[in-house]
């Protein structure tokens, strides 16, 4: 694992000036310039007065126990990891995040009291990378977590947090021990490649795994606007939806799942929303233990863990059902229409970017109206049509659970209602599909079809460009280095 402080990102970016201080923040200024760092008990600690910032890492805050300690964290906190701090993310990360945008997005002011906290009391050494990064009232919690715990204070954890492995929880099923949550089953690692990632499941993969191409996902259309002149329209429906329910079985056999297969699912940065939208055809067909690696395979080399190279091939196996088992996971165009005509009880999650989102662009070459859905309310996702930095950490690891949960929340997306996940063909809404499952709601689905076949459907229901009158803001609060093109 590569070292360094990122410090530098942020030295001018959050530096503070003396000008104009009063007295008081004159003193206040020295005190920290000096490295004076306090330490409060959990007595003292109030999380609705002060900043609360868990420095242990993603695994933990969501709620999975380690041999550090155990997994929560305390009510109200945030999360922002240590190991942020000493990762070499420039290689191997393309979500273009600094750590600058980490501390915004969280709505960290580095001016504000903060109290940091880890399993145990956060050394020195930690607390001042944290001063280092421009918080200038640091204070650390003595005892750490565990003391909290051993108090009986509130903590929070991700309901279904044991759908979003750790590194280590993989390693340990590789090994042959019995990580928290496994049944015990016979399982599959896969790792989900793109069509453009030719060699990267050959030149290094986690031990044992399996390779599955994103043609899984679908059934694969044309790219070019103008060729689908000549395609009948039923034809053109098929596209980029899911293969028929013959194909995903086959399929399934042919990587060796079965219904009761427990599956780990991983992927590059570039290819997670692909894993996602595997994950959503595995669960649909029936497979009922379906775990995603959180941070994929980029965290997985940011931590120095090794990788085999060559192929591995499954043997096949009968799936031990009728493909779908779950058929409702997965919406068609009427249960969709269902959806948006039944607005009072019923949410279109858009999940795409504010661009798709007030119809400026279609974002697909293969696409050539720019549009959403009657109803639909803005989900978030990112930068463009296939990135979704506003559901990633720096890492790769899944955003904080419940800001993303904040801002579905001020679009009506709750759940409390039937909730229909819709993207441009499906594989960003499969990300949110599983987010929102791993919070606990249940309504929930996914319209193949998306925007693509929306479109196409002659006297489909559409959205006004722009925003809607009832628009809880006028721009989303999104923070990402926009990608040039």
């Amino acid at each position: 694992m590569h070292k360094r402080i990122l410090a530098l990102l942020l030295s001018s970016a959050l530096a503070f000036s003396v000008v104009g201080c009063s007295p008081k923040e004159e003193e206040k200024e020295a005190t920290n310039t000096s490295g004076s760092i306090s330490t409060i008990t959990v007595d003292e600690l109030d999380p609705s007065s002060m900043q609360v910032v868990d420095i242990r890492g993603e695994e933990q805050f969501i709620g999975w126990n380690t041999e550090d300690g155990k997994g929560g964290h305390i009510k109200g906190a945030v999360d922002f990891p240590e190991t942020w701090l000493d990762m070499d993310l420039s290689k191997d990360s393309a979500i273009g995040t600094e750590m600058k945008l980490e501390l915004e997005r969280r709505h960290l002011d580095t001016s504000k009291k903060t109290v940091l906290y880890s399993n145990d009391t956060v050394s020195e050494e930690d607390a001042k990378k944290y001063q280092e990064l421009g918080f200038t009232d640091l204070s650390i919690l003595e005892g750490g977590y565990n003391s909290y715990v051993e108090a009986k204070k509130e903590t929070a954890s991700l309901p279904k947090y044991s759908m979003y492995v750790h590194p280590q929880w993989v390693q340990d099923l590789i090994d042959g021990k019995n990580p928290e949550t496994y049944n015990g089953n016979d399982f599959k690692i896969v790792e989900m490649s793109l069509g453009s990632e030719e060699g990267e499941y050959e030149g290094g993969h986690i031990k044992g795994a399996v390779n599955v191409k994103d043609t899984f996902n679908h059934l694969p259309g044309l790219r070019a606007l103008a060729e689908y002149d000549a395609v009948p329209l039923e034809e053109q429906l098929k596209f980029w939806n899911r293969n028929s329910d013959d194909v995903i079985k086959k399929d399934l056999e042919n990587l060796g799942i079965t219904k009761d297969t427990t599956v780990v699912l991983y992927a590059t940065t570039p290819a997670t929303t692909a894993a996602a939208r595997a994950a959503l055809i595995m669960k649909y067909a029936g497979v009922k233990d379906i775990r995603i690696l959180n941070g994929g395979k980029t965290l997985w080399k940011l931590q120095g863990r090794e990788l085999e190279e060559g192929t591995n091939t499954p043997e096949k196996v009968d799936f031990g059902a009728e493909v779908p088992q779950n058929p409702d996971v997965i919406y068609d165009y009427d249960e969709e229409l269902k959806v948006v005509e039944n607005p009072d009880k019923a949410v279109v999650a858009s999940i795409r970017s504010w661009d798709e989102y007030t119809c400026k662009v279609s974002g697909y070459t293969y696409i050539g109206e720019a549009g959403d859905i009657a109803n639909s309310r803005f989900g978030y996702a990112g930068s463009d049509p296939y990135s979704m930095e506003d559901f990633r950490n720096v890492d790769n690891t899944m955003f904080n659970y419940e800001l993303m949960e904040e801002r579905w929340n001020k679009w009506g997306i709750t759940p409390d209602k039937e909730v229909s996940f819709h993207c441009g063909t499906g594989w960003r809404a499969s990300e949110t599909y599983f987010y929102a499952e791993a919070m606990g709601w249940e309504d929930i689905h996914v319209y193949d079809g998306g925007w693509y076949e929306w479109h196409k459907v002659k006297g489909s229901p559409k959205k006004e460009k722009g925003l809607p009158e009832d628009a809880p803001e006028e721009k989303p609060e999104e923070y990402f280095v926009v990608k040039e093109k």
